[in-house]
This record gives structure tokens, sequence and C-alpha cells, in this order.
């Protein structure tokens, strides 16, 4: 990755879209689990590849690449989400799932914004407080805290667990 790395940063942008290719799961699933809409998820993604492309030259290998786009996208999504008016996904019927990982997975597209973020930041991508901190600074570790803990309480009701 490193030789595409280093390509890309002399502008050849058959390496970028290689790169751009070898990420793309993974930046469209943080983008979709933050927006929770697949069409705002979609334009995410896309920016941020463009972003990436513009900024490639900044990139220093202090962060795997794989992490450096991946906090670009979260830094753009959470200031953009917070602009847009992105439609709020519907929760669906429990019984209307094939799987309670389905169900589990409604629940968490139906959360708040704020409480989405947090959750999706700390419990699916594995960042830690402060680091989510870093994203949504509009609250101190103590009340992210709060917020996922009552968050986590939420889903395991809702859940039946």
């Amino acid at each position: 990755m490193d030789y595409l790395i280093e390509l890309s940063q002399n502008g050849r942008k058959r390496a970028f879209l290689d790169l751009c290719e070898i990420n793309l799961k993974n930046i469209f699933t943080v983008a979709y689990r933050l927006s929770a809409d697949y069409e705002t998820a979609k334009k995410i993604t896309l920016k941020i590849f463009f972003h990436g492309w513009d900024n490639i030259k900044d990139y220093g290998s202090n962060l795997p690449f794989s992490l450096w786009v991946k906090n670009l996208t979260i830094h753009y999504a959470v200031r953009e989400l917070r602009t847009l008016t992105v439609p709020k996904a519907g929760l669906k019927k429990k019984e209307n799932c094939a799987s309670g990982v389905e169900y589990m997975e409604s629940l968490i597209m139906s959360l708040p914004f704020e409480e989405r973020i947090i959750f999706v930041l700390h419990d699916l991508e594995g960042y830690t407080y402060s680091e989510v901190h870093d994203f949504i600074n509009d609250f101190s570790v103590d009340e992210l805290k709060t917020k996922l803990i009552n968050t986590r309480e939420y889903l395991i009701n809702e859940a039946g667990i």
C-alpha cells in the first residue's frame, strides 16, 4: 500500500483509485452507520475520496492510510450531518426482520443523531471516549459515557436481550 500512496502523492490518479477501491467498503460502512441513509452515505463516500485526492500530499505515515481516510470520513460526516436534513431511518418491526441482527441494525439506525454517532464510533468502530470527543466535542467525556450507557440500555430493552 505504501507504493500506491507514494504514487498517489506524485499525482498518479490510477494509484489513488486503487487506494479508494481498497478502502471503499470500510469508508462506505462508516458513512452509512453515521448517516443511517444509503444515498447520503454514497455522497459522503464520494466526497471523502475527492477530498482525499486533494489532500493526499498532506498524508504522513504517522497513521495507516485506512485510518487516515476513515478519520477524514468521520470528521466530514459529523460536520455535514449536522447541517443536512437526512431522512430518519425507520425502525423495522421485530417480526418483519429476518434475524435478530437485522432488527438490532434497525434499532441502531433509528437512534437520534448524537446517540447513534457516539454508539457507532465507540462500540462499533472501537474509538476511545477521548477519540469520540475529538470528533464531537459538544459533550464532555463524562456526558459521552452517560449517553452511551443510556443508548446501550435502550438497545438492550428494545431488542429484548
